[in-house]
């Protein structure tokens, strides 16, 4: 899985789009000089010095000089001394109090204010003294795996000079008997063939003048190149950070607040493998600060199969353009709410998104996900399997939705439900009835994470009274009519609402509302079970509402509702 660090941006003036691949000289283009290895954590060590260390390689036939190149790691940037590389040469770049320690492994480049390494990981890139990219990686511990390489003093290395961009594929941890090898050919090589995709992370607008790509890897586009917006040319497109992941394109015309602007990205815009973006069509708003009730809860998978990851999926239940790193999350009222994201990810009016914290396994484990609507995240609070609450802030920490979750929500039929979703039956009903939630069915996977939901209903047609949403319920998990929404509507502005189930011989078998505060009225959920959760025999059903006003009109209507198997 390709992981995405956030990466601080350069001046504007340091970034341009990458070089294509061409006729290596004098002057280095992308790919010429690659990191070879990375020694970021050398503690304790093997048998290696205990310093930090990089090592880069002149992948070309020609001799490259190093004068003016800007090595840059996280937020610091530094200078390469004025040197030459000779074809296939490899160089260890330190700093100057460590030359004498790593000199007897090969020739060594000391660089005064030599950036630290956070072990943690962190952006690595080689731009040229115009700006243009010759190499970036964004390293983190996962290069070194889980075995007993992970704790320090070994380095990471790659393993196929001729895909150095394939992040981490093309990365693994030395297994060099001394814990790297500085200077020398690495310990080990493969073939990593680079076949996916460049995955757009996020597109948005700040300003309304410039949209702002970010893919999940370095992408190339011709220099100048102009894209589609709404069919219009836009201003030339420029790189906006230190790996060329992030593409700035201005606009020739404004995007005004409520507008979705379509941007369409070139078949010339692709990865150094010549993979090209794997969406070529994307849309962005200026975005806007949700209330209650905008965005909702809409999908919930708390209890995981093993090597899976819980997953939320939120909808946007208005018009607008919200931005998730503006939304936070907590798993109660007295526990701390975190953001979402540090990305600006936009999701559009009337769209799904599921958060997870394991995007790959999320998307290979529900066959009906739509991969584009699934979003990895940092983190999330934590799910307990037996139920639990999750409330959504907004920036100001005014709650948008909250749900209250538990097991008990699930079919009563299921045998277990490790790996299997609660869905809402409808998006924009009300997230804090249980009612309205139901088990995703088996023929999609158990979960739809990030597209419409397996179990759903269109509610019942507006109108004074009661209505059903079909005369019939056949909750046997086959996905189809699972549930009836049951409205009741009737009239004025404050109404208390009962409503309840009857089986042919008049006794109750599901209260679904009583005495409920509904305003002007409310749409509720039944799903062929009772109070219970045990499943009905096939029959016919009345299905009763009353209302009281707070003038003290009430109003009594019943329909009958079938349970059907087949």
């Amino acid at each position: 899985m390709k992981k995405i660090i956030l990466l601080s941006l350069l001046p504007l003036s340091q970034c341009v789009i990458a070089q294509r691949a061409g006729g290596m000289g004098d002057v280095p283009v992308i790919g010429s000089i690659v990191f070879t290895e990375i020694m970021a954590d050398p503690s304790p060590p093997v048998l290696l010095p205990d310093k930090e260390y990089l090592e880069i390689t002149n992948r070309t036939g020609d001799t490259i000089f190093t004068g003016g190149l800007i090595l840059i790691a996280g937020p610091d940037s530094v200078t390469l001394p004025a040197e030459a590389i000779a074809p296939q040469e490899y160089v260890i770049l330190c700093a100057t109090g460590s030359r004498s320690a790593l000199l007897p492994y090969g020739r060594v480049m000391a660089i005064k204010s030599f950036p630290s390494l956070n072990n943690d990981g962190e952006l690595l890139a080689l731009r040229d003294s115009d700006g243009r990219l010759l190499h970036a990686v964004s390293y983190t511990p996962a290069f070194l795996g889980q075995g007993p390489r992970s704790g320090g003093g070994w380095s990471a290395e790659l393993t196929n000079l001729g895909n150095p961009f394939n992040e981490p594929a093309a990365w693994s941890p030395s297994v060099d008997p001394s814990g790297g090898t500085p200077g020398r050919v690495n310990s080990s090589e493969r073939t990593a063939a680079d076949l996916r995709c460049p995955q757009v992370i996020a597109v948005w607008t700040e300003d309304g003048d410039t949209i702002r790509v970010l893919f999940d890897e370095t992408v190339m586009a011709v220099p100048g190149e102009q894209w589609l917006a709404d069919g219009r040319e836009t201003l030339p497109v420029v790189s906006g950070d230190p790996a060329d992941r992030l593409l700035l394109v201005p606009l020739d015309q404004g995007l005004k607040r409520g507008e979705i602007l379509s941007l369409a990205v070139p078949a010339s815009v692709t990865d150094f493998a010549g993979n090209a973006a794997c969406r070529g069509d994307l849309r962005t708003g200026i975005p806007s600060d949700p209330m209650a009730g905008e965005i909702l809860f809409n999908e919930l998978l708390f209890d995981p199969l093993p090597g899976g990851a819980d997953y939320i999926e939120l909808y946007n239940n208005s018009n607008t353009v919200v931005d998730l790193s503006s939304l936070y999350l907590a798993n109660s009222l007295t526990a701390p709410a975190n953001a979402l994201t540090a990305v600006p990810r936009q999701l559009l009016p009337y769209e799904f998104v599921a958060v997870t914290v394991d995007r790959d396994a999320v998307v290979e484990g529900y066959p009906c996900a739509s991969p584009y609507a699934v979003y990895e995240a940092s983190r999330l609070p934590s799910m307990p399997d037996e139920g639990g609450t999750l409330i959504l802030y907004n920036r100001m920490l005014t709650a948008v939705d909250r749900v209250s979750y538990s097991s008990a929500m699930h079919k009563g039929f299921l045998s277990g439900t490790e790996g299997i979703a609660l869905e809402k039956v409808s998006p924009a009903l009300p997230s804090d009835v249980a009612a309205n939630w139901h088990s995703a069915s088996e023929v999609c996977g158990w979960g739809t994470p990030g597209a419409a939901n397996s179990v759903a209903v269109e509610p019942a047609d507006a109108g004074e009274g009661l209505r059903l949403s079909s005369t019939r319920v056949s909750p046997d998990g086959d996905g189809f009519e699972e549930v009836v929404s049951v409205s009741v509507w009737p009239g004025g502005d404050d109404n208390i609402i009962s409503v309840t189930v009857f089986n042919d011989r008049g006794y109750c078998v599901r209260r679904l509302a009583e005495r409920f505060s509904a305003g002007a009225g409310a749409t509720f959920v039944w799903d062929g079970t009772t109070d219970s959760g045990a499943g009905l025999p096939a029959g016919l059903y009345m299905v009763i509402a009353e209302s009281v006003s707070s003038s003290g009109v009430s109003h009594r209507w019943k329909k009958v509702c079938a349970v059907l198997y087949r």
